[in-house]
């Protein structure tokens, strides 16, 4: 490949890398939940986890072209890319880092075991994801909002519309940022440094390119070892002491082909003497082992058990519809935020606590803002990981989440003796009904096999403390069907019209 025809390689290869960045970007801050699919299905981590075969492909394309799904389809990778060349700075041979191996056994054999914090954490799908919900989209909200006020107040509508609100946890938020900091002053001096030494994903696919079949090399008749190649490498993977190409590390950005003067460099299928040595077969096989580790991992069936309600459960969180069960949620959820960015009612936030040390980040729902809409099915379709299947709309409606809990010693009914009545007019399956108490009174009872863990009648509840509030259940479940007991369509009051 001549030097004209590697320039043209290369801005193809950058406008499709800037292209996948921006799509991303947009998906998390506006069209997550919008249709099923996409990108974030693409990506390494969401994709062994929604599909056992999700691994053995990704390593395929490794013993192929390398590193190249970092290349193009990695935002993370990206970002580092774009910070450093903002820097215009020259690079250097690095030698490798043996600490990602270590990353990657740690990040295996935490997920192996139920811990996904590590995963979440590293996972640059899922990171890019986390920083573009905490950092750019309450911007970006706050930005329209102000925006269409402006038009709203000159008589300008349906231009622009109010956004909803960005739920977020102070210590997530400064977490972030934090992590985002430290990532963009580490990129600006070394071009693609999570990439090369933490990336889980980089490590495992850089296992199977140790002989890629396709790759770039030396050509040492016309090498005359000007180090151009080496200064424009982000990886610092090219050594023009040793002419050699670190494929390993390689994400074939092709910088180093259109830098080169005399074109000392080639693409093109390695030759047998630079095939897999000794090394390279262990590293080879240590990778298929972590690939048919991970595809059979995903495959594994949830063995929560279901149990009726017991003390511990009282305390559960509230996973989306669709999880099926706490196993199965905290078992692939990554913690990219994408259903945060998808609910339209704002009740899905990242949690610190709420699942344990395995689940940090992970999301929960939380009733005191809102609560899970009767119409809507957001969520399901924005999760790329299965921690969150797809649900049509009439099998979100019978799902349930959790379990209403009545304190009739919190009630306003009970503690004034004034009729209230707000949780049950809310109810969209009418799990919550009123019935005699006192003289002309009425109070709440809950029905569990109607109970959809909607938390409508948490919020709709006036009392402080609450007298009707939600808890998750380990195993989610399906409420009575009504169809055969010729019961109408249920009647759900706007919440604004409490009768108090």
């Amino acid at each position: 490949m001549d030097r004209k025809r590697a320039g043209a390689a290369r801005k193809l290869r950058s406008l499709f890398a800037l292209a996948v960045l921006l799509l991303m970007t947009l998906f998390f801050l506006f069209f997550a939940g919008v249709r099923e699919g996409g990108l974030p299905w693409l990506q390494a981590v969401p994709s062994v986890l929604r599909l056992w075969t999700g691994a053995l492909i990704l390593a395929a394309s490794a013993a192929l072209a390398g590193r190249v799904y970092c290349s193009v389809l990695c935002p993370l990778g990206t970002l580092q890319e774009l910070i450093w060349r903002t820097g215009k700075r020259s690079a250097s041979y690095r030698k490798p880092s043996q600490l990602r191996y270590w990353v990657l056994g740690g990040v295996v054999v935490a997920a192996a075991a139920g811990y996904m914090f590590p995963a979440a954490f590293l996972d640059p799908y899922a990171a890019f994801g986390r920083g573009v919900t905490h950092l750019l989209r309450p911007l970006a909200i706050g930005g329209n909002n102000m925006i269409a006020t402006f038009l709203e107040e000159r008589g300008v509508y349906g231009l622009l519309y109010r956004a909803g609100r960005s739920p977020l946890l102070p210590g997530v938020l400064w977490g972030t940022a934090l992590f985002f900091a430290l990532l963009g002053f580490w990129s600006f001096f070394r071009g693609r440094p999570f990439c090369d030494a933490l990336c889980p994903v980089g490590t495992f696919l850089g296992l199977f390119s140790v002989s890629p079949v396709l790759g770039v090399r030396f050509d040492g008749e016309r090498c005359v070892a000007c180090g151009k190649c080496e200064s424009v490498c982000p990886e610092g993977c090219i050594s023009v002491v040793n002419r050699r190409v670190e494929t390993d590390r390689c994400i074939l950005c092709l910088r180093c082909l259109d830098a080169c003067p005399a074109g000392g460099l080639k693409l093109g299928r390695l030759s047998p003497r630079e095939g897999l040595v000794r090394r390279g077969a262990l590293r080879f096989g240590l990778g298929a082992l972590a690939a048919l580790g991970a595809a059979l991992r995903a495959r594994l069936p949830d063995r929560t058990v279901s149990a009726s309600a017991s003390s511990w459960e009282e305390r559960l969180p509230i996973s989306p519809p669709g999880s099926g069960s706490h196993g199965n949620f905290t078992k692939k959820c990554v913690a990219c935020t994408a259903c945060v960015t998808a609910c339209p009612a704002g009740i899905i936030r990242p949690s610190l606590s709420a699942w344990g040390m395995q689940g940090i980040f992970q999301p929960e729902l939380d009733y005191s803002k809102g609560y899970c809409q009767f119409e809507c099915a957001a969520c399901s379709s924005a999760c790329p990981t299965g921690a969150i299947a797809p649900l049509t709309l009439d099998e979100k409606k019978r799902t349930s989440i959790g379990r209403a809990r009545f304190f009739r010693r919190n009630c306003i009914v009970r503690k004034y003796g004034q009729a209230c009545g707000a949780c049950s007019e809310h109810c969209p399956t009418q799990a919550v009904r009123m019935v005699p108490f006192r003289r002309n009174l009425t109070i709440p009872e809950v029905d569990p096999t109607l109970c959809l863990g909607c938390g409508a009648c948490e919020y709709a509840c006036p009392a402080e403390p609450k007298a009707i509030t939600v808890s998750g259940v380990s195993v989610h479940g399906k409420i009575r069907d009504r169809k055969n007991e010729g019961a109408e369509a249920p009647v759900v009051a706007p919440l604004e019209e409490f009768p108090f």
